[in-house]
């Protein structure tokens, strides 16, 4: 009995480990998909109207195809009107808005402090999950979303609750980022556990792309079809849209949805080395100091959950 509980212990903490490094690395995908927004965005002179729709629709119809290839029943989805409704909400709220907001965001500030105001994303998942569980949140919970708070509340505000330092248009958009990403987050679950990972996320991105694309109508958008506009359409749809989603749910399916959150709050720091080294974005000590706060959850929320699920086992 008790080699049987210390062998079901270790495969839960592996299985954790695992999705620590799933949900940090969809972070990771996230802000490398942003650098090449900013690139398009500076360089390309495109707006979020056009990419998004062009985005979103690529990437969901090549998960969707990937599903396919692996055997999955892609259609199976479309069957059920509760799956319907489910993929339609995941689709137009999770995906698309979630998407367009971000990178609005980037288009009104730059890929560092959209990042970092999307991150309060775990305000909303903590108290989704604390009416759903019925319970108070744990200690390391509540520790972990607020050094998120700070962080993004340094970097948004260096200090000076009357002056932010990014435009209301882009602080706007960076809070519906992180409303949309709770849903995002939270809401495929039942979905994901009765169908193909690859399949939801795929239709998630038709159906919002689909909807951006009859809203925003990219073909009457003009663009000037180079090499690097293409380069970075191809970042954006690979590092940004297919492996960050991938990776980001696969992890959350493993740890927890709000866990999952609070851990791909890596993506800023991994933001603020692409804007600095790649991009030239001027960034200052109290972004830096932002930024750590919000890495220091990373460590709390993997020493929280070891503790509770060692707890738990006894």
């Amino acid at each position: 009995m008790v080699k049987q509980k210390n062998q079901l212990l270790h495969f839960e903490k592996k299985s954790l480990t695992i999705g620590y490094i799933l949900a940090i690395s969809g972070g990771i995908f996230w802000a490398m998909g942003g650098a090449c927004a900013q690139c398009l965005f500076q360089y390309c002179h495109v707006t979020s109207n056009w990419i998004v729709p062009i985005r979103l629709t690529t990437a969901g119809v090549l998960l969707v195809l990937f599903s396919a290839f692996r055997g999955k029943p892609v259609l199976a989805i479309w069957k059920d009107k509760q799956d319907i409704k489910d993929i339609f909400i995941f689709g137009l709220l999770g995906s698309a808005m979630c998407q367009y907001s971000y990178y609005t965001s980037i288009e009104y500030s730059n890929v560092a402090l959209a990042t970092v105001l999307s991150y309060m994303s775990p305000i909303p998942i903590l108290l989704y999950m604390l009416c759903k569980e019925r319970r108070l949140p744990h200690l390391y919970e509540t520790a972990s979303v607020l050094l998120v708070v700070a962080g993004a509340y340094v970097c948004a505000t260096h200090l000076e609750p009357g002056s932010l330092v990014v435009t209301p248009k882009a602080l706007f958009w960076g809070v519906v980022c992180a409303v949309t990403f709770a849903i995002y987050t939270v809401q495929p679950a039942r979905l994901m556990a009765k169908h193909d990972l690859f399949g939801v996320i795929g239709w998630g991105m038709v159906v919002g792309g689909v909807a951006t694309i009859v809203l925003f109508k990219p073909w009457t958008i003009y663009v000037d079809l180079t090499a690097p506009l293409l380069l970075y359409v191809g970042g954006v749809v690979l590092f940004g849209t297919i492996l960050s989603f991938c990776f980001y749910q696969a992890g959350a399916r493993l740890v927890g949805s709000l866990t999952a959150s609070i851990l791909s709050a890596v993506e800023p720091v991994a933001s603020m080395f692409i804007s600095v080294l790649i991009l030239a974005v001027p960034l200052t000590f109290l972004d830096f100091v932002g930024f750590i706060l919000i890495l220091s959850t990373i460590p709390i929320i993997a020493l929280g959950d070891h503790h509770y699920q060692k707890g738990a086992q006894l």
